[in-house]
């Protein structure tokens, strides 16, 4: 840590701008077997007290806010972390936690997330205690390929690699050597990412290193080639490989999949070279694969010859694609509801109104409703499409209703829902359990509370339908979205007589509203919370259940302020979000979480919950986007570091801040030079100043020399030097006897705001052309009287050292009266 002292003027450059980045480091908590029991606990320990206010504003620093130099007691030593915050591998034996992550890794059903947090947790003893099979099932949940996993969360992102790419590594280190299943799996992540070459070679490695592949991993590497026409050579040269390789038996052909008798490439594979021939319009190469399919013994079905059509249609139109089909009918395949999306899709393309209605009736008439995708690009109008699809009466009408209702809350056309539900009632079609649901989310969304309310008890009442658990979540949150909570509760009361029990999108609805109220009551939330930790079956909560609890405390911690119990109760909550129930923190987790605390005067744990928000960002960086929306949040924490006399904190904040290349404030300017002026880091503040005022063309690649050395990350923004800024930064001179540097620092100032911020050219006019511009057109800078009357009042009182130096602030003041008087007539004081 670098030593805050009270030197002026000669403090190099080294030793102002070093700054520690500490890990994120947490004091465990007293373990209690649940949460509400630690909250309630910790309630009848506090008695009476009273909760402590919440921070009150602060001023921003001002020119007349600078006290005289403090000199810091700090040692030049980096601080031993406390005992207390350090992490600490728990006394359990590494092969007993090995034996435990193994077990529940095979019979649990684990997300993304949760895997990598579980397997995060692992000490490197206990990494090495793992097999290969362990280390392939770790990767294979990481990249969402397991299909018994129920927990998905979307398609593999470059955070996946980079997860797998950890175990990978750790596997290796642990001596445990790649398979053809580990190989298969990082193939996978990077085609699915359609990084070609590096999963091509990947595939390369297993040959070379004699490990002999499954078809699996040419199969997956080829299908990521089909969905890119310009790959269409090497899918060629793969599949040319594949036959080759499967010849000579250098390929394992069984068990691939359970179409294949293990002696022949498989259905699939042949599927994938078709679409890369079709993605990319080469039919004729198509038709040599499809005898290549018949002479192997393998009939091509509904699934392959849809996959042709679908590159017709894209190449060739709607003709041929009806001809294509029409052949399909011949040879006696029976077209799918997949035929008819394609050939849907084709003529809405080409905005074939009669043959979209002709296909229509005939896919109705086959028992095939087209995907809510396609009914949303019809150009027809819904009530048109239900005359059009429901006059041969053998596709369901509801059905057709509920696709048409659902596209329509796809685009948010609220009012055109509940004009097809108007239209079915006049027509007697009798609503089922999906229409009763997409209605009421309609209401909810067009907020119309009292018609849902009103539906709702009809359906009670009539019991036309039974209500399921989407009903009632519905209805739970619309009262939640309206602020009606006393109904909410009274809904989630019925949920029992219906033998329904409450399940996380339950609470997280009812969570989200509590946290919505103007005047939130943390009681009510608790009561709900220690409702939730004690259900049985178990409700596994998620980042959309942990958001509203953290949003209810930073809420009242605005206002009221965090009683010690409410804050112990949130340290404990926001340490087992990953510790006891692995789930990942977002943008806005961090942002509440550490909001909450800077408000309740907590900066220790304020800059825990930043220090792993900011490691977290390495590996995704979208966990900054509440941080850096706004300045609001750097603001608070920046205050209470100077408060609080937490200076190296500032110049943390600061330095991030530089290097995300946020919009600085002059707010933040302010609090950065004040913080420099109480840490004696004078030329750290020059610098500063000087980067935000001087434009990147005048410095090479970007760097600014300044009198301390060069400033990375600090891009020119002269905005964020406002007056109030710049009276400050002259405060500081004046007090560290920089007094020369004050009219030059006001003259940078005033001609900043009309600088190009371009590359130097030719054309580039000189500073002497600037000037001349500026005493031509007027500066955009203004100062005010009070400012420099109180500049001259700090310059004549900076004079009880010596007479050189009241000589010295005579002669500067006569300097600042009379750049003031040139440039600045105005603010002359009289």
């Amino acid at each position: 840590m670098y030593r805050l002292g009270a030197r002026s003027g000669s403090l190099s450059r080294s030793a102002a701008t070093i700054a520690l980045r500490n890990g994120f480091q947490t004091n465990k908590p007293h373990q209690c077997r649940q949460l509400s029991e630690l909250y309630f606990k910790s309630i009848e320990a506090d008695g009476s007290k009273k909760p402590q206010p919440g921070p009150k504003p602060q001023p921003a620093p001002h020119l007349t806010s600078i006290p005289a130099v403090k000199v810091s007691n700090r040692s030049s030593q980096p601080e031993k972390p406390s005992e207390s915050h350090s992490y600490k591998h728990s006394q359990i034996d590494d092969q007993k936690e090995a034996e435990t992550y193994i077990h529940e890794l095979h019979t649990q059903q684990w997300g993304k997330d949760e895997t990598w947090l579980r397997f995060n947790s692992l000490s490197w003893q206990s990494r090495k205690c793992l097999r290969s099979i362990d280390f392939n099932r770790t990767l294979s949940l990481l990249r969402g390929s397991d299909n018994s996993s129920k927990r998905t969360y979307g398609a593999p992102t470059s955070q996946t690699l980079a997860r797998m790419m950890n175990v990978h590594d750790t596997a290796i280190s642990a001596g445990v050597a790649a398979d053809r299943y580990t190989y298969q799996e990082m193939i996978a992540i990077n085609a699915a990412l359609m990084d070609f070459d590096k999963a091509r070679s990947w595939l390369s490695e297993m040959l070379k290193k004699g490990v002999k592949p499954s078809i699996m991993p040419y199969r997956t590497l080829l299908k990521g080639y089909s969905k890119v026409p310009a790959e269409i050579d090497n899918a060629r040269q793969l599949w040319q490989d594949i036959k080759s390789r499967a010849a000579s038996g250098q390929i394992i052909l069984g068990k691939a999949d359970e179409n294949t008798d293990g002696t022949a490439i498989d259905v699939k594979t042949y599927t994938c070279i078709l679409g890369a021939e079709c993605k990319a319009g080469y039919f004729t190469q198509a038709l040599g694969i499809l005898d290549e399919m018949t002479a192997a013994g393998i009939t091509p079905d509904i699934a392959v010859r849809n996959v042709i059509l679908n590159g017709v249609a894209d190449h060739k139109g709607l003709d041929a694609a009806l001809e294509e089909a029409d052949m399909m009918k011949e040879s006696g395949l029976a077209l799918d509801g997949y035929t008819y999306n394609i050939l849907v899709n084709c003529a809405i393309s080409e905005g074939r109104i009669d043959d979209i209605k002709r296909l229509l009736a005939e896919a109705a008439e086959k028992g095939f409703m087209p995907s809510v995708k396609v009914v949303q690009m019809l150009p027809l109008d819904p009530i048109e499409t239900v005359d059009v699809m429901a006059k041969s009466g053998a596709l369901d009408t509801i059905r057709i209703y509920n696709t048409l209702i659902r596209a329509s809350m796809k685009h948010n056309r609220f009012t055109q829902a509940l004009q097809l539900v108007a239209h079915l009632r006049k027509h007697h079609v009798r609503p089922n359990i999906v229409t009763y649901g997409l209605l009421l989310d309609a209401l909810n969304k067009a907020g119309r509370l009292d018609q849902a309310k009103k539906m709702f008890s009809d359906i009670l009442e009539k019991g036309t339908v039974k209500p399921d658990l989407h009903i009632f979540s519905t209805m739970i949150d619309a009262c939640g979205r309206n602020g009606d909570i006393d109904d909410m509760f009274v809904l989630k009361s019925q949920m029992a007589s219906h033998n329904m029990h409450s399940e996380e999108v339950i609470y997280n609805s009812i969570l989200s509203a509590l946290s919505r109220q103007k005047k939130v009551d943390l009681q009510m939330v608790m009561k709900v919370v220690d409702e939730l930790v004690k259900c049985k079956p178990p409700i596994r909560p998620t980042v959309r259940t942990f958001n509203p609890v953290i949003a209810a405390f930073a809420s009242k911690s605005r206002t009221d302020g965090l009683s010690s119990s409410e804050l112990q109760f949130l340290k404990t909550w926001y340490a087992r979000i990953s510790d006891k129930y692995y789930v990942v923190k977002d943008t806005y987790l961090y942002g509440l979480a550490m909001e909450a605390f800077a408000n309740s005067k907590h900066l220790e744990d304020a800059m825990l919950v930043y220090g792993e928000m900011m490691r977290h960002s390495e590996t995704d960086g979208s966990v900054l986007w509440t941080f850096t929306g706004s300045s609001k949040l750097v603001e608070i924490l920046m205050q209470l570091s100077i408060e609080q006399q937490q200076f190296d904190n500032v110049m943390k904040l600061w330095r991030d801040w530089n290097t995300l290349r946020t919009h600085v404030s002059e707010s933040i300017v302010k609090l950065v030079l004040y913080a420099c002026d109480q840490g004696g880091l004078f030329n750290v503040a020059q610098d500063i100043v000087v980067s935000l005022l001087t434009p990147s063309n005048t410095s090479p690649a970007g760097s600014k020399n300044t009198s301390s050395g060069v400033v990375h990350g600090t891009e020119f923004n002269p905005k964020a030097v406002g007056e109030g800024a710049l009276a400050l930064y002259i405060g500081m001179a004046i007090k560290h006897d920089m007094v020369d540097s004050i009219v030059p620092t006001m003259d940078m100032w005033r001609i900043s705001v009309l600088t190009p911020n371009e590359p130097v050219s030719a054309k580039a006019p000189s500073l002497a052309d600037v000037r001349m511009q500026l005493s031509n057109a007027g500066s955009g800078r203004r100062l005010s009287v009070d400012t420099v009357r109180n500049i001259v009042q700090l310059l004549l009182q900076n004079n009880s050292v010596s007479k050189n130096k009241v000589e010295a602030a005579g002669d500067i003041t006569d300097q600042v009266l009379a750049f003031v008087d040139k440039h600045f007539p105005e603010a002359v004081p009289v």
